[in-house]
């Protein structure tokens, strides 16, 4: 029986790997509340669950109030830019539906938009998880953001189905909240950090594994 409690031991491992990542979905549930903290709260959950969840750093408390508090007014910021984006889209699109409902022909920019609006949802992702990443000021990391985001099209379409499922899902099925978002981010930043390693260095990527050794 002990050796089934040993933290070395597979199964146990994936038990408490996803204990946390139900944790961490709960804490940036309520971190998002505020709405205006929502950039943060998403840098934070990027961060946590690489270095966490995936890297097995302990401390899922520390790491994301850390990435939180370490990343909020640049994410805060970034996150008030896409507001504006995605009101500004709201707004369009529901106009467009209800030329669609009353047979106008132009309703059908409706789908243009959507169109836009994906795009937008990818550069979202790759924005808040370069936040949680890397060190950059908001101009170049928007930018960075986007040149990732379009230079790796199978990357970020495959980011793209993930947010989208994940939407669905949490809006039909309200209480897979709680922790469908873990499990998208898990997968999301499986897929991010084969582009994110692209632009690092091997020093910079041996460091950061060293770090992560030291931390467990």
């Amino acid at each position: 029986m002990a050796g089934f409690f040993n933290a070395d031991n597979k199964l146990w491992s994936a038990v408490n790997s996803a204990v946390d990542a139900i944790i961490l979905n709960i804490m940036w549930l309520f971190t998002c509340i505020p709405i205006f903290t929502i950039g943060a709260a998403t840098t934070a959950f990027y961060y946590t669950t690489h270095k966490v969840i995936r890297n097995q750093r302990s401390g899922i408390w520390k790491e994301y109030w850390a990435s939180f508090k370490g990343n909020f007014k640049q994410a805060t910021k970034t996150w008030l830019i896409f507001l504006a984006i995605f009101a500004v889209f709201y707004f369009d699109i529901s106009i467009c539906v209800e030329y669609l409902k009353a047979g106008e022909k132009i309703g059908i920019m409706a789908y243009f938009f959507y169109g836009l609006l994906a795009v937008v949802l990818i550069w979202f992702m790759y924005v808040f998880a370069y936040i949680a990443r890397f060190e950059d000021n908001i101009k170049t990391t928007l930018k960075n953001a986007a040149i990732m985001a379009f230079t790796n099209p199978g990357y970020s379409l495959i980011v793209l189905v993930l947010l989208a499922v994940t939407l669905y899902v949490c809006w039909v099925m309200m209480l897979f909240s709680w922790f469908i978002p873990a499990i998208a981010m898990v997968f999301i930043n499986l897929v991010l950090e084969k582009v994110f390693r692209k632009y690092m260095t091997e020093e910079e990527l041996a460091e950061e594994q060293e770090n992560d050794m030291m931390r467990r």
